[in-house]
């Protein structure tokens, strides 16, 4: 089972396991570096271990000073939770159009590569077509979830 652990440190492992086991894979594409609450992903260590490119592609810029002081506030090792944060430095923002906006982090591609990427995936607003569809998924399946817990199914 690939469940991570809300605000725990397994998301890398897991995420990685999961694209092994998938199949073929040409890039990586995440919503953010934290899943499930600030567990968080190293991207580096996902491309040191799977060979593939890695976009991080979110249509709203990270606040840093408010991820610090979350961190701060609710983990004793959250100096160890930012490192990765820092590593990735600002994210890139991406114009494709006078419309759209999104912002990104590249790892294992050039700019030039991770930009064509984008470009052919953002067809529907400001996020890749891939993560659009997954969360679109992703929201489903809580709503199934929550009905099966409150007994409505």
């Amino acid at each position: 089972m690939n469940r991570i652990c809300v605000d725990g440190e397994d998301s890398t492992e897991k995420v990685a396991s999961l694209v092994r086991r998938s199949g073929k894979v040409d890039v990586l594409m995440l919503p953010s570096i934290s899943l499930g609450g600030f567990n968080i992903i190293d991207p580096y260590e996902l491309h040191r271990e799977l060979r593939l490119p890695i976009l991080i592609v979110n249509p709203k810029r990270p606040d840093m000073r408010m991820v610090r002081e979350a961190l701060q506030q609710h983990f004793v090792d959250w100096e160890e939770r930012i490192r990765v944060f820092n590593l990735m430095g600002s994210p890139k923002a991406f114009h494709p159009n006078s419309r759209i906006r999104t912002y990104y982090y590249a790892v294992g591609v050039s700019r030039y590569e991770a930009e064509s990427i984008l470009r052919v995936s953002l067809r529907f607003g400001k996020r890749p077509e891939p993560l659009r569809v997954a969360r679109i998924i992703a929201r489903a399946l809580g709503e199934l979830s929550s009905m099966k817990a409150l007994g409505r199914m």
